[in-house]
């Protein structure tokens, strides 16, 4: 009986021994420590990722401007909440006709939603004022935008905007509809009878999932190759910096979401040599610049 409890006495010591040493290994491991650390450190204003984070996409109206200086009155915008902070603060930015421009604010939130006021950093010409509001479950933000410069061609827009989600997809079609509208470039404004008009071609090719061959495009017009190429670049988000595209896919494809300036390491390979083949087809014309920014 004597020996029966000595060994059940040494078998108990021997077992919390073992577990002194199970817990002073545990007590070292950095992630242990890291952890420990933070809980007792003290609290900081944390990132939201809330349901209002993301791509909101629509029309870019313009409401004032001055006809004489030819204004673009309606571009499709991507205005990108990237950050809301619980100390009242949030940032973001803006992709709008081949801009692209950060902004930071401060926003108040009641049971209508976010109110933001935001502001651009001023160093480009075309920067301006956000004043808009976010639904509380982020499904649209509505608002305006003011320019600090009062000669613009435009000086005030408004926006009414849907919550997007990008994803890049080859197989995403050019709608039958854009066959045979106008092609707006640089055309006096009394000679609009002039513009370049598609044909039903340009909607018959995906130059992002299929291999072209010669034959696919020799006999294409101008005005459709340039778009088939630029349907490329669509896919991957770019915004367009010429007006005359801007026309196609801002107004026409619904698909389209602005979100980069240089998509050109998105480009798969079959992509690049499409375009290499598009463009040895393309005639040899004025890139119709957008010379009047936002």
């Amino acid at each position: 009986m004597k020996k029966s409890l000595f060994f059940m006495l040494l078998l108990a010591l021997l077992a919390f021994g073992c577990g002194s040493k199970t817990q002073e290994t545990v007590s070292t491991d950095s992630t242990t420590t890291v952890a420990d650390t933070t809980a007792d450190a003290p609290e900081k204003a944390k990132a939201s990722n809330g349901p209002v984070l993301g791509f909101y996409v629509g029309d870019f109206e313009a409401v004032k401007f001055q006809k004489g200086k030819n204004p673009s009155f309606t571009n499709r915008i991507n205005i990108s909440l990237d950050a809301i902070v619980e100390d009242g603060s949030l940032s973001g930015h803006s992709v709008v006709a081949g801009n692209s421009r950060p902004f930071t604010g401060t926003y108040t939130k009641d049971e209508v939603g976010y109110h933001v006021e935001a502001t651009e950093p001023g160093d480009d010409k075309y920067d301006g004022k956000f004043s808009f509001v976010i639904d509380l479950d982020g499904h649209t933000l509505q608002g305006t935008w003011v320019a600090n410069d009062a000669k613009l061609a435009v000086t005030e827009r408004k926006y009414d905007l849907n919550h997007k989600t990008f994803t890049y997809d080859a197989n995403l079609a050019l709608p039958h509809d854009i066959a045979w509208s106008e092609l707006y470039g640089k055309v006096p404004e009394p000679d609009w009878q002039r513009a370049e008009v598609l044909t039903d071609e340009v909607v018959n090719v995906n130059a992002s999932n299929t291999k072209l061959k010669k034959e696919d495009i020799e006999n294409m017009r101008k005005g459709d190759l340039e778009v088939l190429r630029n349907s490329i670049y669509a896919r991957h988000g770019y915004s367009f910096k010429t007006r005359k595209m801007r026309y196609i896919f801002d107004s026409a494809v619904k698909w389209y979401i602005p979100v980069s300036t240089d998509v050109s390491k998105e480009l798969t390979q079959l992509e690049q040599d499409n375009i290499a083949l598009i463009k040895r087809y393309e005639e040899h014309a004025t890139a119709y610049y957008d010379e009047f920014g936002r």
